[in-house]
Protein backbone atom coordinates (compact mmCIF):
# COMPACT_ATOMS: atom_id res chain seq x y z
CA UNK A 1 0.00 0.00 0.00
CA UNK A 2 1.32 3.27 -0.80
CA UNK A 3 0.28 6.59 0.08
CA UNK A 4 1.10 9.92 -1.64
CA UNK A 5 -0.30 13.72 -0.39
CA UNK A 6 -1.47 15.48 -3.65
CA UNK A 7 -2.57 18.48 -1.57
CA UNK A 8 -3.27 19.55 1.91
CA UNK A 9 -7.18 18.35 1.54
CA UNK A 10 -6.21 15.05 -0.98
CA UNK A 11 -4.37 12.23 -0.78
CA UNK A 12 -3.75 8.98 -3.33
CA UNK A 13 -3.50 5.63 -2.05
CA UNK A 14 -2.13 2.91 -4.32
CA UNK A 15 -3.66 -0.58 -3.19
CA UNK A 16 -2.78 -4.01 -4.90
CA UNK A 17 -4.16 -7.29 -4.59
CA UNK A 18 -1.09 -8.59 -2.56
CA UNK A 19 -2.51 -5.67 -0.01
CA UNK A 20 -6.04 -7.57 -0.22
CA UNK A 21 -4.69 -11.08 0.13
CA UNK A 22 -2.75 -10.23 2.90
CA UNK A 23 -5.78 -9.13 5.15
CA UNK A 24 -7.33 -11.94 3.71
CA UNK A 25 -10.05 -9.83 2.44
CA UNK A 26 -11.62 -11.49 -1.25
CA UNK A 27 -12.42 -8.63 -3.63
CA UNK A 28 -15.44 -10.14 -5.27
CA UNK A 29 -16.70 -10.22 -1.39
CA UNK A 30 -15.23 -6.52 -0.45
CA UNK A 31 -17.44 -4.63 1.63
CA UNK A 32 -16.59 -1.67 3.60
CA UNK A 33 -18.68 -3.12 6.26
CA UNK A 34 -17.03 -5.78 6.81
CA UNK A 35 -14.10 -5.52 9.77
CA UNK A 36 -11.26 -6.31 7.89
CA UNK A 37 -11.83 -3.50 5.00
CA UNK A 38 -12.83 -0.98 7.76
CA UNK A 39 -9.52 -1.90 9.31
CA UNK A 40 -7.83 -1.88 6.10
CA UNK A 41 -9.66 2.02 5.89
CA UNK A 42 -8.58 3.52 8.96
CA UNK A 43 -4.99 2.11 8.36
CA UNK A 44 -4.66 4.39 5.45
CA UNK A 45 -6.15 7.54 6.95
CA UNK A 46 -3.69 6.37 10.34
CA UNK A 47 -0.59 6.42 8.45
CA UNK A 48 -1.60 9.51 5.96
CA UNK A 49 -1.81 11.03 9.56
CA UNK A 50 1.60 9.77 10.28
CA UNK A 51 3.38 10.62 7.35
CA UNK A 52 1.66 13.49 6.03
CA UNK A 53 -0.81 15.40 8.73
CA UNK A 54 -3.73 14.30 6.73
CA UNK A 55 -6.10 14.86 9.96
CA UNK A 56 -9.71 13.50 8.96
CA UNK A 57 -11.23 13.82 12.66
CA UNK A 58 -13.41 16.45 12.24
CA UNK A 59 -13.84 16.42 8.14
CA UNK A 60 -16.29 14.73 5.76
CA UNK A 61 -14.79 12.48 3.25
CA UNK A 62 -15.35 12.06 -0.51
CA UNK A 63 -13.88 8.71 -1.75
CA UNK A 64 -13.77 8.34 -5.58
CA UNK A 65 -11.69 4.93 -6.80
CA UNK A 66 -10.02 4.36 -10.24
CA UNK A 67 -8.12 1.16 -11.68
CA UNK A 68 -4.57 1.21 -11.50
CA UNK A 69 -1.99 0.08 -14.40
CA UNK A 70 -0.87 -2.82 -12.48
CA UNK A 71 -3.06 -5.71 -10.46
CA UNK A 72 -4.49 -3.20 -8.11
CA UNK A 73 -6.43 -0.14 -7.72
CA UNK A 74 -6.04 3.75 -6.55
CA UNK A 75 -8.52 5.56 -4.18
CA UNK A 76 -8.36 9.33 -3.61
CA UNK A 77 -9.67 10.49 -0.63
CA UNK A 78 -10.72 14.30 0.09
CA UNK A 79 -11.52 16.61 2.88
CA UNK A 80 -14.27 18.32 2.04
CA UNK A 81 -15.13 21.84 3.22
CA UNK A 82 -19.22 21.57 2.97
CA UNK A 83 -20.81 18.54 4.23
CA UNK A 84 -21.57 15.95 1.94
CA UNK A 85 -21.92 12.10 1.70
CA UNK A 86 -19.62 9.85 2.42
CA UNK A 87 -19.18 7.32 -0.11
CA UNK A 88 -17.79 3.94 0.72
CA UNK A 89 -15.36 2.42 -0.70
CA UNK A 90 -17.50 -0.28 -1.27
CA UNK A 91 -19.81 1.52 -3.88
CA UNK A 92 -16.54 3.00 -6.17
CA UNK A 93 -15.33 -0.26 -6.35
CA UNK A 94 -18.20 -2.52 -7.26
CA UNK A 95 -19.79 0.15 -9.60
CA UNK A 96 -16.62 1.76 -11.00
CA UNK A 97 -14.51 -1.69 -11.53
CA UNK A 98 -15.38 -4.25 -14.19
CA UNK A 99 -13.65 -7.62 -13.40
CA UNK A 100 -12.06 -6.82 -16.69
CA UNK A 101 -9.93 -4.08 -15.16
CA UNK A 102 -8.07 -6.24 -12.72
CA UNK A 103 -6.24 -9.42 -12.95
CA UNK A 104 -8.17 -11.03 -9.72
CA UNK A 105 -5.97 -13.76 -8.32
CA UNK A 106 -7.54 -16.30 -6.71
CA UNK A 107 -6.46 -17.13 -3.26
CA UNK A 108 -4.43 -20.11 -3.20
CA UNK A 109 -3.69 -20.22 0.55
CA UNK A 110 -3.39 -17.84 3.33
CA UNK A 111 -0.82 -15.05 3.40
CA UNK A 112 1.28 -14.44 6.54
CA UNK A 113 3.43 -11.66 7.32
CA UNK A 114 6.87 -13.05 8.13
CA UNK A 115 7.62 -10.35 11.26
CA UNK A 116 5.22 -8.62 13.97
CA UNK A 117 6.20 -5.09 14.80
CA UNK A 118 4.91 -3.80 18.12
CA UNK A 119 5.24 -0.06 19.38
CA UNK A 120 5.69 1.19 22.56
CA UNK A 121 5.45 4.61 24.24
CA UNK A 122 8.34 4.52 26.51
CA UNK A 123 11.78 3.20 26.51
CA UNK A 124 10.86 1.67 30.00
CA UNK A 125 8.23 -0.07 28.83
CA UNK A 126 10.57 -1.77 26.02
CA UNK A 127 13.32 -2.50 29.05
CA UNK A 128 10.44 -4.46 31.38
CA UNK A 129 9.62 -6.29 28.24
CA UNK A 130 13.09 -7.35 27.23
CA UNK A 131 14.02 -8.35 30.79
CA UNK A 132 11.02 -10.69 31.22
CA UNK A 133 11.36 -12.40 28.02
CA UNK A 134 14.97 -12.85 27.41
CA UNK A 135 15.38 -16.14 28.80
CA UNK A 136 12.21 -17.38 26.31
CA UNK A 137 13.04 -15.85 23.35
CA UNK A 138 15.62 -16.91 20.72
CA UNK A 139 15.06 -15.25 17.38
CA UNK A 140 15.73 -11.61 15.14
CA UNK A 141 14.45 -8.78 16.75
CA UNK A 142 14.90 -4.87 15.54
CA UNK A 143 14.29 -1.76 17.54
CA UNK A 144 13.57 1.82 16.00
CA UNK A 145 12.47 4.85 17.11
CA UNK A 146 10.53 7.05 15.06
CA UNK A 147 9.47 10.56 16.59
CA UNK A 148 8.88 9.85 20.68
CA UNK A 149 7.25 6.35 20.06
CA UNK A 150 9.55 2.63 19.80
CA UNK A 151 8.94 -0.06 17.42
CA UNK A 152 9.85 -3.61 17.88
CA UNK A 153 10.36 -6.09 15.05
CA UNK A 154 10.53 -9.52 15.37
CA UNK A 155 10.99 -12.12 12.79
CA UNK A 156 8.21 -14.75 13.36
CA UNK A 157 10.01 -17.22 10.85
CA UNK A 158 13.58 -16.56 12.76
CA UNK A 159 11.95 -16.55 16.40
CA UNK A 160 11.35 -19.71 18.99
CA UNK A 161 9.56 -19.37 22.11
CA UNK A 162 8.12 -22.61 24.10
CA UNK A 163 4.31 -20.91 24.26
CA UNK A 164 3.55 -18.35 22.05
CA UNK A 165 0.24 -17.44 23.16
CA UNK A 166 2.17 -16.57 26.75
CA UNK A 167 4.68 -14.40 24.58
CA UNK A 168 2.22 -12.28 22.52
CA UNK A 169 -0.04 -11.64 26.33
CA UNK A 170 3.62 -10.00 27.51
CA UNK A 171 4.13 -8.36 24.13
CA UNK A 172 0.51 -7.21 24.40
CA UNK A 173 0.92 -6.12 28.32
CA UNK A 174 4.06 -3.45 27.58
CA UNK A 175 3.13 -2.63 23.47
CA UNK A 176 0.28 -2.67 21.15
CA UNK A 177 0.44 -4.29 18.04
CA UNK A 178 1.27 -2.24 14.75
CA UNK A 179 -1.51 -4.74 12.35
CA UNK A 180 -0.23 -2.78 8.88
CA UNK A 181 3.05 -5.30 8.42
CA UNK A 182 4.11 -4.67 5.38
CA UNK A 183 3.68 -1.03 5.37
CA UNK A 184 5.46 -0.04 8.61
CA UNK A 185 8.71 -2.41 7.84
CA UNK A 186 9.37 -0.21 4.84
CA UNK A 187 7.90 3.01 6.65
CA UNK A 188 10.56 2.22 9.61
CA UNK A 189 13.31 1.42 7.48
CA UNK A 190 13.39 4.92 5.72
CA UNK A 191 12.54 7.22 7.95
CA UNK A 192 13.20 5.79 11.65
CA UNK A 193 16.29 5.81 13.96
CA UNK A 194 17.48 2.38 14.14
CA UNK A 195 18.43 1.60 18.00
CA UNK A 196 19.50 -2.39 17.79
CA UNK A 197 19.33 -4.24 14.84
CA UNK A 198 19.05 -8.35 14.54
CA UNK A 199 19.88 -8.61 18.47
CA UNK A 200 18.09 -6.07 20.22
CA UNK A 201 16.33 -7.40 22.85
CA UNK A 202 19.88 -8.80 23.81
CA UNK A 203 21.72 -5.56 23.42
CA UNK A 204 18.89 -4.11 25.69
CA UNK A 205 19.15 -6.55 28.47
CA UNK A 206 22.94 -6.68 28.11
CA UNK A 207 23.32 -2.74 28.26
CA UNK A 208 20.46 -1.37 30.00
Amino acid sequence: MKIEKINDNKIKVTISLSDLQERNIDFEALNYNSPATQELFWDMMEQAEIQFGFNTSESQLAIEASPDDSDGFVIFISKLDEDSDFESIQKYIKNKFKKSDLRVKKKSQKVCSSIIIYSFEHFDHILSLCNRIKLMYTGESTLYKLKSTYYMVLTKNTFSVDSIKYFESLLNEYGSRVSNTSYYEGYLEEYADKIAEYNAVEVITSYF
